[in-house]
């Protein structure tokens, strides 16, 4: 976890209450004459640095600079974010107090909430509060109440709703999607934590041009046996925590009393409940079986005590070490994006707890494993099955993408299936990331097969958005359909010297025979859009869903829906006709049912898979590419236009040239 106070590079902000300030000696010109020594700061202008520079307003991409917030020293021109300021307080002095509301009286060295609080509830702990939210102004609304809440699983909808066989209107899936965003506002819950912003489905809605979609989350943690808050920033201009900016994508603890601004729309202020006491997760839950091992966490089943449910949850040991911090960023970043949404099609967090052992994601339990031991079992899938994977896939990157968040890692290994029947998770947000609304990001990041070219540029030239995800769902679409990927370190030769790198960014990929051969036109088509290098030209996520390969619909010739019809009708049918071996990637991978786990109250069995347990990566060290038709034929044979195994057309009586035993065969003059 980051500390409870961070320091601003902007200003200095006013600490939490009950934290110690340390006093610094002043220096030896100010102890001599602070009045001329003022004077002269302010016509230097060193006086109180302005607000964060925001990029709102702007279009050009060169004017951002990803992961800072320090404005120029010298400003050479007057700017939009120049005018932005930290958020006058209310009164005239200090901290003001709402309505009814005492500040808090110190008793030893904790702060604890006042006594008199009109705004809470009688049971807080019979109703789950972890906070409340206390307006300071008249335009921030009723106090809102911080309760614990079950976004975790998400209600079974019609999202994804699809055995891929049935054909439907082009914009049924959009629709399915806005049927449950209509649904989730009336009776779901919009996510584990609290979002505020000019959204629709944030918990506290303002309504300013100035404020983001979503402008900020606040979650609960367990930490220490405490229940602490957590205020993530997701906004382009700030949110402020005692007059100092926390920063997009970057979290403050909060504390008693602390004070929260909306840029100047509204402001809060921070109340605990009187009892701030949780239980550890061992007392919360049952730790079972180890059922695997990622790069920097082990994955148990576990068992909730009070429900019988059975959960994942991920232990990420704590350790020291340079790498150290970039885990934690990353984890911080997945409890964010995973705190503030709420979809069928993704894995949704239960709880977190951050504890001297290390720090516990409760998540939902996917039992049949990932995508890829399904891909490496099955060797391929059919049109059908993949057609019902991406239909969820689509709709659930959608979601994500209309509230600006990237995956930025969209692989097999990182979709789960919850079923025998195809029903899916996207999983694994570490590298995920919340962008500005008209925004990009400019990260090297992902796993190198499944990347856009647009990521593997320079870095002075590397600037990228949510379509890097619609490249990556056409990688695993191709895979999905054939067994292998379009680009690979294999296809390097003397005929083809590209490397995996140069391949990607030019777009050299093809669909060689008999891997494709039954694989029909429409999802070549939408490979293609989708594995397009210019952005601007790449298919949109919104136009995957409408793509008849989805839908099914046949195609009218006069349709002329962003040249759909046209791309299909000129489809490179070249690609088709190259003859080339490829290694799959069920000939390289050993993939495993180690052992079934039951349930004894109605739950699916989970699978528990063993990947490549003789070697590790492999198959075997002596790999070799896939047997083709043809591989076994016996030279002669192919002179004589013969072929082993091939039916006789005449008997030996009439004379036939084919002998009974193939291994026989000569060449006749």
């Amino acid at each position: 976890m980051l500390p409870a106070t961070e320091k601003s590079q902007l200003k200095r902000g006013r600490p939490s209450q009950g934290e110690q300030v340390e006093s610094k000696k002043p220096r030896r010109s100010q102890r001599r004459s602070p009045s001329h020594d003022r004077s002269t700061a302010l016509k230097q202008g060193q006086g109180q640095l302005p607000s964060p520079v925001t990029n709102k307003l702007s279009t050009s991409p060169d004017d951002y600079k990803e992961n800072t917030t320090t404005p120029p020293t010298v400003p050479s021109e007057p700017s939009h974010a120049a005018f932005i300021r930290s958020p006058p307080r209310p009164g005239a002095g200090g901290l003001s107090s709402p309505p009814f509301d005492t500040q808090p009286t110190q008793e030893g060295s904790q702060i604890r909430p006042p006594k008199t609080r009109p705004y809470a509830v009688e049971d807080e702990d019979g109703e789950g509060v972890w906070g409340y939210l206390v307006p300071l102004t008249g335009r921030s609304g009723d106090t809102l109440v911080l309760r614990r809440r079950s976004a975790c699983p998400v209600p079974p909808s019609k999202v994804g709703k699809t055995s891929g066989k049935e054909r439907v209107p082009r914009k049924t899936y959009e629709k399915q999607e806005e049927e449950y965003e209509q649904e989730k506002q009336e009776r779901g819950v919009n996510a584990g934590g609290y979002l505020i912003g000019r959204h629709p489905e944030c918990d506290r809605q303002i309504n300013s041009l100035t404020v983001s979609n979503r402008h900020c989350l606040l979650f609960s943690e367990n930490k220490g046996g405490d229940a602490i808050a957590i205020l993530e920033d997701l906004s382009g201009n700030g949110t402020f925590v005692n007059d100092t900016i926390v920063g997009r994508n970057k979290r403050r603890e909060l504390h008693e009393g602390d004070e929260i601004a909306v840029l100047d729309a509204a402001r809060y202020v921070f109340r605990y409940p009187i009892n701030r006491d949780t239980n550890g997760f061992q007392q919360q839950y049952t730790m079972q079986e180890h059922l695997g091992k990622g790069h920097f966490a082990s994955v148990y089943l576990c068992v909730e005590k009070s429900s019988g449910i059975r959960y994942a949850v991920k232990k990420f040991e704590k350790s020291s070490g340079p790498g150290e911090k970039s885990k934690m960023e990353g984890l911080q970043q997945e409890i964010a994006v995973l705190m503030g949404v709420s979809h069928p099609t993704l894995l949704c967090l239960k709880d977190t707890f951050d504890e001297d052992d290390g720090i516990y994601l409760v998540l939902e339990l996917a039992a049949e494993g990932e995508l890829f031991n399904w891909i490496v079992m099955k060797k391929r899938l059919t049109e059908t099955e993949a057609r019902k994977v991406f239909v969820q896939l689509f709709q659930g990157v959608k979601y994500l993408h209309e509230r600006n968040i990237v995956h930025r890692d969209i692989k097999p290994e990182n979709i789960l299936l919850t079923d025998k029947e195809l029903n899916i998770k996207l999983a694994d947000f570490g590298l995920a990331k919340i962008i500005g609304e008209e925004s990009f990001t400019t990260t090297l990041c992902g796993t190198p097969s499944y990347v856009a070219p647009e990521i593997l540029e320079s870095g002075n030239h590397r600037r990228y958005t949510r379509a890097v995800d619609v490249w990556s769902l056409g990688v695993v679409l191709y895979i999905c359909l054939c067994g292998f990927p379009p680009f690979s370190d294999e296809l390097y030769s003397n005929d083809n010297p590209y490397t995996l790198s140069q391949q990607i960014k030019t777009g050299r990929f093809d669909y060689p025979s008999p891997y494709w051969d039954d694989v029909g036109d429409p999802a070549l088509d939408l490979i293609d859009r989708m594995l397009t290098v210019d952005v601007d030209s790449r298919i949109t996520i919104d136009e995957c869903l409408e793509h008849p390969w989805l839908t099914q619909d046949h195609i009218n010739p006069a349709d002329s829906t962003d040249g759909l019809t046209g791309a299909i009708a000129n489809l490179d049918f070249s690609k088709r006709k190259v003859h080339r071996e490829r290694t799959l990637l069920s000939s390289i991978n050993d993939i495993r049912i180690s052992r079934v786990i039951e349930s004894q109250d109605g739950q699916p069995p989970l699978k528990v898979f063993e990947k490549n347990p003789s070697q590790q990566g492999t198959k075997s060290k002596g790999a070799v590419k896939e047997t083709t038709p043809a591989a076994n034929r016996a030279p002669d044979e192919f002179i004589q236009m013969g072929g082993k195994g091939d039916q006789q057309l005449y008997d030996t009586v009439d004379g036939s040239r084919y002998p009974a035993d193939p291994s026989a065969a000569t060449v006749s003059d």
